[in-house]
């Protein structure tokens, strides 16, 4: 595992994982492999080199791009899964209108980290959802470019899985 330097506080309050593109998930793992086979020698592949994708991800993985380097990032595709945990809606697909509130403000800051450093980022985080229950939440964020040197799309992954809670979580 390739562990990053401590993150700035406004992620590490977000996430109890961050990774240089080091998911724990397989899902995610057979995304970030596919991510690097079409990036090739290149810095980061475009949108269109990684869709579709391959059969066995496609439920996981989401596309985003941001439209001509407005803050706002919009999905461009989501796997049936993938939409399920994003929340996606009738509402709109822009990140800021997603019915997943919570899970919409962590994938901002990833988002916002990954352009920054044109570098793919892997994040986990856990959330209550019932007494008793929590939901882990791992997400894969990657790098794409439609020319090549600035980033405006955003290729990951995002899986769940729910648990019993610890006895300090109830």
């Amino acid at each position: 595992m390739t562990t990053l330097a401590p993150p700035p506080p406004h992620l590490a309050r977000l996430f109890s994982r961050l990774d240089a593109a080091d998911a724990s998930d397989p899902f995610l793992r057979l995304a970030f492999e596919f991510w690097r086979t079409k990036r090739g020698s290149r810095l980061m592949p475009t949108a269109s080199d990684v869709s579709p994708g391959p059969d066995s991800i496609v439920a996981h993985v989401f596309a985003f791009q941001r439209p001509q380097k407005t803050d706002e990032w919009e999905v461009t595709g989501a796997g049936s899964e993938a939409a399920i945990l994003l929340g996606l809606g009738s509402s709109g697909k822009k990140l800021s209108k997603l019915l997943a509130p919570r899970i919409a403000a962590r994938l901002r800051r990833l988002f916002e980290t990954v352009a920054e450093t044109a570098e793919p980022l892997a994040a986990a985080f856990e959330l209550l959802v019932k007494q008793g229950r929590r939901q882990w939440i791992e997400v894969l964020a990657a790098p794409l470019s439609s020319k090549g040197r600035d980033v405006d799309g955003i290729y990951g992954g995002i899986v769940s899985r729910l648990e019993e809670a610890g006895p300090t979580a109830r």
